[in-house]
């Protein structure tokens, strides 16, 4: 089963080129904040930190470990699982299946690369990635931050740039 994750141009997932249901909004920030930090722990305090700022909810834990479980449910059938760990959650998921990392590979290739042709194929291949404009689907900042810097991961979801 081939899965991908889009964070350039909107928070979204497939399946065999099908599109899964992430649910709204917020827990489509969710989602972000780990993709973006993919395979390393991100504890409560950042997603809370990451998805709703200085304005979190009164039960914030509560609607993190719903919005979480909702996203497992929604990307078991990829094989990809979120896990617990002491300290936080991990998403375990190839990297190479995130557009958002993909682009940070390409862009890396480009500024090492011997000449200008290859370096140009390689960031034209990296701004290809992005799909239609700013984000659709919220996670806008925490995304474009990402995508210029590798360890912005401490950025909000919803602020803006």
């Amino acid at each position: 089963m081939a899965v991908g994750f889009g964070l350039l141009g909107g928070i979204e997932a497939w399946v065999d080129d099908q599109p899964v249901d992430l649910g709204h909004v917020r827990q489509r920030c969710v989602l972000a904040a780990l993709l973006v930090d993919a395979n390393r722990s991100v504890s409560v305090d950042q997603l809370a930190d990451r998805v709703w700022g200085d304005r979190p909810p009164q039960r914030v834990r509560t609607a993190l470990y719903s919005y979480l479980s909702r996203l497992r449910t929604a990307l078991s059938e990829a094989g990809v699982g979120i896990g617990k760990e002491a300290g936080g959650y991990v998403l375990s998921v190839e990297t190479a299946a995130i557009d958002l990392h993909r682009f940070r590979e390409l862009v890396g290739e480009a500024r090492g690369a011997a000449d200008d042709v290859r370096a140009e194929m390689l960031l034209e291949q990296a701004l290809g990635l992005w799909r239609g404009g700013r984000l659709r689907s919220g996670g806008h900042a925490l995304v474009q931050r990402a995508a210029r810097d590798p360890c912005s991961g401490a950025d909000r979801c919803g602020a803006g740039p």
